[in-house]
């Protein structure tokens, strides 16, 4: 019973773990798809003004 426990949490912390991976990707590809989309407005702008 003991055993069940602990592979229980274990897999807590894994899955926390994991979590925690998930947010730093999802925050990362937030700041990277913000830093497109100004460069790609720029872009837009220049070849408009030219």
């Amino acid at each position: 019973m003991s055993s069940s426990i602990a592979g229980v949490a274990q897999a807590a912390v894994e899955t926390g773990y994991a979590a925690s991976q998930v947010l730093g990707a999802a925050s990362e590809l937030s700041w990277q798809s913000e830093y497109l989309g100004s460069v790609v407005g720029r872009f837009l702008e220049a070849a408009l003004a030219a």
